[in-house]
């Protein structure tokens, strides 16, 4: 994988957008009177990060990098936080949230260790387990083929209510323009580097112009500015971008049912949290506390509540 927060704030300055507040007093919602506004009624995030339980494991036998996370006891958790609900820094407080936080503050209790969150860019997040500067990442990160042949990835995790779909952000004044992917033949696509959105283009946009760019925020100016035609995001975040834009932007799988073939990737379902290659100790630990969680539905809770935090609206089948 999304709003507002750090990705939208550089926009809105620029484009003098207004971004709303609570789901349940947006003005921008686009539920009519028999589609009504989506209400949180769970635990609060601030409250599930400081009652977060843990999931029993055996540890006996750990080593590597594993084994030195219960030595020093202190695990440290690589993210890039511009990716509402998985991961954003809250512009009240400064302090990194998402769903993904809660689950790295679930996996570092059930080590039995405390969380160090390092937040960089997202091209640097994997780096950061080569170098040693980190010992897993988690910044929605999706399998691919190939990131499996350098790194060690977990099982999959989502909520198993929220959509698994990836379309293109496009502004609103050009959406007459788009039925198809077809018709992206030509135009610029922005792209977070590294990210599954990349890899749908390259493979299903071949006549489109690719450009990467570190950061959402980057994509999000120059859609606005118009150096690039669309930028290709999951659902939920072009959902709640295109809402929280004062009419600028539009999600054409909202519009128009406009999304990427997901059914030719061997892609496990959700995300995955990536450790550096060969720590089979380190990620069959956290497969061990992925299966428990999603068992118990404890990750639906930690999607939801960061959802609510992030002011996201989350999609669902």
């Amino acid at each position: 994988m999304k709003k507002l927060l750090v990705v939208l704030l550089s926009l809105l300055m620029l484009t003098n957008l207004c971004a709303c507040g609570s789901k349940t007093e947006d003005t921008n919602n686009t539920g009519t009177d028999d589609e009504p506004a989506w209400v949180y009624e769970g635990v609060g995030y601030d409250k599930l990060m400081e009652t977060m339980g843990k999931s029993e494991i055996d540890l006996s036998n750990a080593d590597g990098t594993l084994a030195k996370v219960l030595e020093k006891g202190e695990l440290v958790m690589a993210t890039s936080p511009d990716y509402p609900p998985a991961e954003f820094v809250d512009a009240l407080t400064g302090e990194v949230k998402g769903s993904d936080i809660l689950l790295g503050q679930y996996i570092a209790n059930s080590l039995g260790v405390t969380l160090k969150v390092e937040s960089m860019d997202f091209g640097a997040v994997l780096t950061s387990l080569d170098t040693g500067k980190s010992d897993i990442a988690i910044s929605g990160f999706g399998y691919k083929e190939d990131r499996a042949e350098v790194y060690e990835l977990s099982i999959g995790y989502q909520a198993k209510s929220s959509a698994a779909h990836h379309t293109i952000l496009v502004r609103a004044e050009d959406v007459d323009k788009y039925n198809s992917l077809a018709d992206f033949a030509g135009k610029t696509i922005d792209a977070q580097a590294n990210s599954l959105q990349q890899m749908y283009v390259e493979d299903q946009l071949t006549e489109s112009n690719l450009q990467l760019v570190s950061t959402l925020d980057i994509a999000l100016l120059e859609l606005s500015s118009k150096k690039v035609d669309a930028v290709a995001l999951d659902s939920t975040t072009a959902k709640n971008h295109a809402e929280n834009s004062n009419g600028m932007f539009v999600s054409l799988y909202s519009e128009k049912g406009i999304e990427f073939d997901l059914s030719q990737y061997k892609d496990v379902a959700g995300n995955v949290v990536a450790c550096k290659k060969g720590e089979t100790s380190l990620i069959n630990a956290v497969n061990e506390i992925i299966t428990d969680i999603m068992e118990k539905g404890t990750y639906a809770d930690m999607y939801y509540a960061a959802c609510d935090a992030a002011g996201v609206v989350p999609s669902e089948e």
